[in-house]
C-alpha cells in the first residue's frame, strides 16, 4: 500500500532505526554500542512516525489513518503479549484479537502470535518504548521550559546508545542541562 511507504520509511530508515543505529555506533563504550534495548529501538521508530506526523511530514490525511491503524496494533499487541505469557489469553483468543480488532487476516494473525508466543517482552515494546520517550520529552519541556529544543533533546537522546529508557532519563540531564 502506498499509504504504507512513507510510515516505513520514517519507522525504519529516516529519522528511526537507520538514524538511531548510526548514533548508537558511536556511542562512548563497546558495551554502549552494544546494548540492545527493545525498549528503546522499537520505541524510538514509533516514537518517530509520531513525529513525524507532529511536524506536517505525512501530507496525506490517509497515512494519518493508516498510522493510526498501525498504532492500534501495537496496542493491542501490549495486551496479547502480556495475556499470552501470563496464561490470561490463548493463543486463539490472542488471533480472535488480531482479527476482530485490528483487522488482520486470520493466517497473518497466527503468524504474529506465534511471534509473540516467542519472543515475551518485545511485541509491547514498541508502543510502552514510545510512551516512556514521550513521557521524557516532556520532562525536558517542562525542566528546560522555553530553552527546550527538540533537536538538542533528540540529540541528548540518541548520544547514550540502544540501552533503556530508564537508564536515558538517569544520564540525559548531563547531557541536556536543565539549568
Amino acid at each position: 500500500c502506498d499509504l504504507a511507504l512513507p510510515l516505513i520509511t520514517v519507522h525504519e530508515a529516516f529519522p528511526g532505526h537507520h538514524l538511531q543505529l548510526c548514533h548508537a555506533n558511536r556511542a562512548g563504550s563497546r558495551l554502549r554500542r552494544l546494548a540492545d534495548s527493545n525498549l528503546f529501538c522499537e520505541g524510538w521508530a514509533l516514537y518517530c512516525e509520531e513525529l513525524m506526523h507532529e511536524e506536517g511530514f505525512f501530507p496525506d490525511p490517509l497515512t494519518r489513518l493508516f498510522q493510526l491503524k498501525a498504532l492500534l496494533w501495537r496496542a493491542c499487541r501490549v495486551v496479547i503479549d502480556v495475556g499470552l505469557h501470563t496464561g490470561r489469553m490463548s493463543f486463539e483468543q490472542a488471533v480472535d484479537c488480531l482479527v476482530d480488532e485490528v483487522m488482520l487476516e486470520r493466517v497473518d494473525a497466527e503468524s504474529e502470535v506465534k511471534r509473540y508466543a516467542t519472543t515475551p517482552t518485545q511485541p509491547m515494546s514498541y508502543l510502552v518504548g514510545k510512551m516512556l520517550l514521550l513521557e521524557l520529552r516532556e520532562e525536558a519541556k517542562r525542566r528546560m521550559g522555553p530553552r527546550f529544543n527538540l533537536h538538542d533533546f533528540h540529540a541528548a537522546l540518541l548520544a547514550g546508545g540502544t540501552v533503556p529508557p530508564f537508564l536515558v532519563r538517569e544520564e540525559l540531564w548531563e547531557r541536556l542541562p536543565a539549568e
